[in-house]
């Protein structure tokens, strides 16, 4: 061993702390890399951090290093900077923050993978004769003669967005269609050909290039459909034209099939998608991709932030604005502030992109701290669709639908285009009750109702996953029961009973369950196979399908009233995102939004059509109660077997905050909005400040407390800064 060399590892435990150990003879291991380590009375797979031995240590009792995992560093310095920020900020265990960014695979010690052989590229042959050829072959085809390249076979399966297999194309060159060449022969061209950019885009693209190289963070807010990815493809390509990586992240799965194949089309063979969706082998593999090199674009989830690129050059986020980008377990990281971190620590620029940016955001804007990038126009000249409130007070609505919105769906589905109808709950009824008794159906483990759930014939809680079979008589009273408030099944059969022999889509995550089923879905309804697409939130997410020509929002009431902070916000944001899918095209659309309180301000500020003008009067009402973005706060949360423990813990959790909290108002203990969930019992303590250091100051001085007086083990405590929501 080495005489004075120790190295100080992370694990993967809730511990506030590194961990010596003796390095043996050869190399020493540097921050990065991967350690097998004994650790109690177990192996677990470590990350060195550190090197050195700490002033007046016994080295009697240090352990040695059991093995070197990784024959050179993983992680990479700007990476592990990153991290260690994390941990400091979100107040999470050092350990569980390094080793919870390494993908499912290397934590579990397993190897890097070995770099494939390289792969054939494929193109077609200059001489080739096109026989009759099958949609599938002419998809391989089209999309080879598209890149100007030649590609391999997982750059075409995504420029295709088909699951090809070698076989395929080996057909294909049987029939003196498309050949093989050696891969140093194919070199994809740095961009494909752009579009003609309004001037608000050159802007934008101009200002975003002038700062590669340097620390910057924009914020383009565009309305929904002034071409927002055109900005971001034209300033790619800058990037990759000097030799850089490109990292951009998207809130959900559900925006990346239809990301890869656009971006695939102008960067052939270039991109590797990174998501919590794929199999651990793939995933690693991508992931490996991309700390090599070898890719010039990582687009990828909120997860995709911690991978090491070794030419990073830019760093974008889509839809900046949506609640996915924060992590509701574990390290509560918020993806978006994680990503302006990131571009801080390797002096890259960060693109934030969103039609109804967060109010975080837009202050920023305000202060100086982001540059604002504003895209008021479509690229075709179409201005965002009209948006109108139905009274549902005067239009009674059957199964949820208004007279005025199946007028309207009928007009639109003459003129040959879609409809697309908004209810962001899943399931098909809110609840089964009984008229006589009043008996409803509870989840027996939750403060929450189960969901009815037709097709399965099932009841579910969508807390804690718990079903039963649906009943269909009052265990109390015995009568029949009723299946009460309104789901996206339910409003499936009833679109299907208004509208018969129209071909209907429901997208909701009960529907998109296996691998490659959400990519079917949208080539349906882009193919027009669709006339009616009824769906949650996932409809609002970005896509881009031109010929909708009608968005109904069905039961926008429940985020008039909530007490949640951002619920005003968040609900204002869901219906402009949903609105903007129709309209696009050149085509005029229409959005009809159902609410029985027309009247309410943000319910008349949507139909103002001015984002900004809208959010104005949150703002105001923010910068009064002192609430972000114009203060900062903290959740600190405690849950326990039984209410008694968890409120026992939680006022004296409360009594040392107060005890440190200097200009830091605390607020609590109360039961959290949902008191039991998974049967256990939760607690909740507000922290609010006027200012990030007083509020850090306070959590790190209690949080160091429970680090030598832990609470018993049956009781966790978990600390949120910067929630989302209250609840």
């Amino acid at each position: 061993m080495h005489p004075e060399a120790l190295v100080r590892v992370a694990v993967d435990r809730p511990l506030d702390q590194l961990f010596d150990y003796a390095c043996p003879d050869g190399p020493l291991p540097a921050a990065g890399q991967r350690v097998r380590v004994t650790f109690g009375r177990s192996e677990q797979t470590g990350l060195v951090l550190e090197s050195g031995q700490p002033p007046g240590i016994d080295r009697s009792r240090i352990r040695p290093l059991d093995t070197i995992l990784d024959p050179e560093p993983i992680l990479s310095g700007p990476i592990l900077e990153l991290l260690r920020f994390a941990s400091r900020y979100y107040h999470h265990p050092i350990g569980e923050t390094v080793l919870n960014a390494l993908p499912p695979a290397l934590r579990k010690g397993l190897p890097l993978p070995v770099p494939a052989p390289a792969e054939p590229r494929w193109r077609v042959r200059p001489d080739a004769t096109h026989p009759r050829l099958g949609p599938r072959q002419q998809a391989i085809v089209q999309g080879l003669e598209a890149s100007r390249t030649a590609l391999a076979l997982d750059a075409l399966a995504d420029l295709t967005g088909l699951a090809l297999r070698r076989n395929e194309l080996q057909r294909l060159a049987d029939h003196g269609v498309i050949e093989a060449i050696a891969d140093e022969a194919a070199t994809p061209p740095p961009g494909g050909p752009s579009v003609a950019l309004t001037p608000d885009q050159r802007r934008a693209v101009t200002a975003i290039g002038q700062e590669l190289g340097n620390r910057a963070v924009f914020l383009l807010d565009g309305v929904t459909g002034s071409g927002k990815t055109e900005v971001y493809l034209e300033a790619a390509a800058a990037a990759i034209a000097r030799g850089l990586q490109v990292l951009i992240l998207v809130p959900e799965i559900a925006l990346t099939p239809q990301l890869v194949r656009r971006i695939s089309r102008r960067f052939p063979g270039q991109i590797a998608a990174l998501h919590s969706g794929l199999p651990a082998g793939e995933r690693l593999r991508v992931w490996d991709t991309a700390r090599r090199g070898d890719r010039n674009l990582l687009l990828g989830t909120r997860s995709a932030l911690f991978t090491p690129l070794p030419r990073l050059g830019l760093v974008i986020v889509d839809e900046e604005h949506d609640p996915a980008y924060k992590q509701q377990d574990g390290l509560r990281y918020h993806a978006r502030d994680l990503a302006v971190m990131r571009g801080h620590i390797e002096s890259v620029p960060v693109v934030l992109g969103s039609a109804t940016p967060t109010l975080e955001s837009l202050e920023k804007t305000r202060d100086g701290h982001y540059r604002h990038l504003p895209l008021g126009t479509r690229p075709d000249g179409s201005l965002p669709p009209p948006v109108r409130c139905v009274d549902t007070r005067v239009h009674r609505t059957d199964e949820g639908l208004s007279s005025p919105l199946l007028d309207a769906m009928r007009s639109t589905l003459n003129d040959g285009r879609q409809c697309f109808v908004l209810l962001n709950r899943r399931g098909f009824a809110r609840v089964l009750a009984c008229e006589h008794c009043g008996w409803v159906s509870d989840c027996p483990h939750c403060d929450a109702r189960l969901t009815v759930h037709a097709a399965a014939r099932r009841s579910i809680c969508h807390l804690c996953g718990y079903s039963q079979p649906l009943a269909e008589h009052c265990p109390a009273c015995g009568q029949e029961l009723s299946q009460q408030g309104l789901g996206t099944q339910r409003l499936e059969r009833a679109l299907s009973r208004h509208f018969p022999g129209i071909p209907l889509v429901r997208l909701d995550r009960d529907s998109i369950r296996r691998r490659g089923e959400l990519e079917n879905c949208l080539d349906a309804i882009r193919a027009m196979d669709a006339g009616i697409v009824v769906g949650t939130q996932m409809l609002a997410k970005g896509h881009d399908f031109p010929r909708v020509g009608l968005v109904g929002v069905i039961d926008v009431d429940q985020g008039l009233f909530s007490v949640d902070l951002r619920a005003a916000e968040q609900t204002l944001q869901l219906v402009l995102q949903a609105a903007g899918r129709a309209g696009r095209g050149g085509d005029p659309g229409v959005v009809l939004v159902q609410t029985g309180h027309p009247g309410h301000p943000l319910m008349q500020a949507v139909q103002s059509g001015d984002y900004a003008s809208m959010v104005a009067p949150l703002l105001a009402e923010r910068r009064a109660a002192g609430m972000p973005p114009f203060g900062f706060l903290a959740l600190v949360r405690i849950d326990g077997p039984t209410p008694e423990a968890s409120a026992r813990q939680a006022e004296d959790i409360a009594r040392q905050l107060r005890r440190h909290a200097q200009g830091v108002r605390v607020l609590g203990p109360a039961p959290a909005p949902r008191h039991r969930v998974n049967r256990r019992f939760r607690e909740q303590i507000l922290l609010a400040s006027p200012t990030r250091k007083a509020l850090h100051h306070t959590l790190a001085q209690a949080r160091d407390g429970w680090q030598h007086q832990p609470p018993p083990r049956h009781l966790r405590i978990s600390i949120d800064v910067d929630p989302i929501t209250l609840a």
